[in-house]
């Protein structure tokens, strides 16, 4: 029985220095206010570039028709050549003897 208590008293003298104490908790806590922080701005300042980058789109296209001149009407174009062969004569047969 003493073993098995001393076994499992080194098991946790092994454990316990690894677990996070409440500093290092509030250390992680911040760090990822931090990266909560900054992944925010990211998504803010890249839905502002998307909505830049689709005005510019707009204005470039919007601008495109009114720089186009007038359309010319299309060239008048010939009938098609149609051509007609001649339907084959039926042969005559030759009749038995």
């Amino acid at each position: 029985m003493d073993s098995e208590v001393a076994a499992l008293k080194a098991h946790i003298d092994a454990i316990v220095p690894t677990l996070a104490t409440k500093a290092d908790i509030e250390v992680l806590r911040a760090e990822m206010h931090k990266m909560s922080a900054e992944g925010y701005r990211w998504m803010v300042a890249s839905m502002i570039g998307m909505f830049i980058g689709f005005g510019g789109l707009y204005f470039a296209a919007s601008r495109s028709f009114e720089t186009r001149p007038a359309a010319q009407p299309a060239p008048q174009r010939q009938a098609p050549i149609v051509m007609y062969l001649p339907q084959p004569q039926p042969q005559p047969q030759p009749t038995p003897k």
